[in-house]
């Protein structure tokens, strides 16, 4: 198995094929990206790097509830192109010199960078999604083939790691999984006496590293965005915690697909699946402990991944749920370790048969992992790159405004207010964001705004707009009208509720024109939603 994971060091034609592997990834993305649909986190970080007159000011207002290292890459390279295509152009570049890293660096054989670059998280979110993730990629492959060169001189594995913190909150658990690698290698050391310099050489290391986590929560810590956090669950925290502790597999479920397993057989076999439920969540968290079995030649390296695991369990179950792109990280990092472990293929023959039967294990479950994300990948990308689906209908509601002259200065106003977040990579607007009672372009998921909003406080905030500024305003609102309803609550956001009436409907709808209905996107499905014009106060087209 080992043979078809690893290709030998100097093998010429798996390097050659790894990089015809590459280039097909690359026409890939770039298809993709062409094909692509910004949406408002992604387009929400380009607003947050852009504000401010200096890069302190940005840092300052900066409370997007992530580290700077993106934001700060986005304003430099806008401050010398003055173009918002540094958004996807720079997520093209992070991915791409990750892909060639991979190919040409990795010890992997080449049907494995295949898997490794059709998974979900390089085809789609670390590369098409414009955001701060894809940095955590290429800083994880940096790590791998800098690791050996570097653990015994040098400060560049330190500066790596305090930049990987910087990259996003999940990935500061990960800065702390490769130290904690590293400390049990330098243990495992044959030598006694090459112990006390490499362990002042990281402990060095691990200080830069160190300062790097402490940026990373001056910059996101206290956040704005407090509705954002997840609720404190409900019931005793020792419960919770030795659920997160015991069956992590919760927290990464979009990886497993275990959520669509659950649904399946709870809908064929409703008596029998309690019991079944349990025996599926054991299985998963076997799974993924067992993908980490490959690493016995190194045990420092199965430690960290299994401590960097639970780490994401526990985070997953107490703060932040997270989504794919979040928990994909992990099985990033996991790649790295299996890449550094592969320098120790030749103590393999010496191993006790037990281990090499449990490596052997090991690598079968991994690969599995690893082609299931393949298969997610091309199941994700597929709709995008034939344009049968859209990953919002920002660009859409651009198309409309600059269609129409008199809609250009429009005012936008928005139920979720969120909606009006992609917009600016479109086109300039002017937005007003009715929770906050603000003008603004990037919403705060904050408690202290308006929690709940019904139709006639849309109608009325959007009809002071109109008679103060004297301009046309546009009303985006997700939730579908229709009098024949009955009075509604929808939860909207983290912990918004937007409420109608059939007799507020009524009125919104006489006094607003219709003008556009954007359907279900692909991904994020309160992107879509309906298009109105307020009218004039005496019921004349209000453009």
């Amino acid at each position: 198995m080992a043979s078809l994971v690893f290709a030998a060091p100097a093998d010429r034609s798996r390097r050659v094929a790894s990089l015809w592997v590459c280039l097909i990834f690359a026409a890939a993305i770039t298809w993709l990206a062409v094909q692509h649909v910004m949406w408002r986190d992604e387009v929400r970080a380009l607003s947050f790097a852009l504000q401010g007159q200096s890069v302190r000011e940005m840092l300052h207002l900066l409370s997007d509830g992530h580290p700077a290292l993106w934001h700060l890459m986005l304003r430099g390279l806008h401050a010398l192109t003055g173009t918002v295509l540094v958004l996807p152009a720079l997520a093209w570049v992070v991915a791409m010199a990750a892909a060639l890293l991979l190919a040409w660096r990795s010890p992997f054989a080449w049907p494995i960078v295949a898997l490794i670059l059709l998974g979900r998280g390089a085809l789609y979110d670390y590369s098409v999604v414009a955001r701060n993730y894809g940095i955590s990629l290429l800083l994880m492959l940096a790590f791998a083939v800098l690791y050996s060169r570097f653990r015994q001189r040098g400060i560049v594995l330190g500066v790596v790691l305090a930049l990987l913190a910087n990259c996003n909150v999940h990935s500061t658990i990960l800065v702390g999984g490769f130290l904690l690698f590293w400390l049990g290698d330098l243990h495992a050391e044959a030598s006694s006496r090459e112990r006390p310099p490499a362990w002042g050489h990281f402990a060095l290391n691990a200080a830069i590293a160190v300062v790097g986590i402490a940026l990373c929560a001056a910059t996101v810590y206290p956040t704005a965005n407090d509705a954002a956090e997840r609720a404190f669950p409900a019931g005793p925290v020792w419960v919770t915690a030795l659920r997160a502790l015991l069956l992590p597999d919760e927290a990464f479920r979009d990886l497993l697909r275990t959520g669509d397993v659950d649904a399946l057989l709870t809908s064929h076999f409703p008596q029998a699946w309690p019991p079944m439920s349990i025996l599926l969540r054991v299985l998963a968290t076997a799974f993924l402990v067992g993908s980490t079995l490959g690493l016995v030649v190194r045990p420092a390296a199965m430690v960290a991944s299994w401590v960097t695991l639970i780490a994401f369990s526990l985070l997953s179950a107490f703060i932040y749920q997270g989504a794919y792109r979040h928990h994909a990280l992990w099985l990033v990092f996991l790649v790295s370790l299996y890449w550094i472990a592969a320098a120790g293929e030749p103590a393999v023959a010496v191993l006790p048969r037990w281990k090499r039967r449990l490596r052997a294990l090991g690598l079968v479950l991994f690969v599995a992992l690893l082609a299931m994300q393949a298969a997610l990948g091309v199941g994700k990308v597929a709709p995008i790159a034939l344009g049968t689906a859209s990953e919002s209908r920002s660009r859409d509601l651009a198309r409309l405004l600059e269609a129409d002259p008199r809609l250009r200065d429009a005012i936008l106003v928005a139920d979720p207010d969120y909606l009006v977040e992609p917009l600016p990579y479109y086109l300039p607007t002017r937005a007003y964001l009715m929770r906050e009672g603000r003008f603004g372009q990037t919403v705060t998921f904050s408690r202290q705004a308006r929690q709940v909003l019904s139709l006639d406080e849309v109608l009325r905030e959007a009809r002071g707009l109109q008679q103060r500024d004297g301009r046309p305003v546009v009303i985006l609102l997700a939730a579908r009208l229709d009098p024949a309803q009955p009075a509604r609550a929808i939860a909207e956001g983290y912990s918004w509720t937007f409420t109608t009436t059939p007799g507020q409907v009524g009125a919104f709808l006489a006094a607003t024109d219709r003008i556009a209905s954007f359907g279900p996107v692909l991904c994020c499905t309160e992107e879509s939603f309906d298009v109105y014009v307020l009218k004039k106060p005496d019921g004349s087209p209000g453009f």
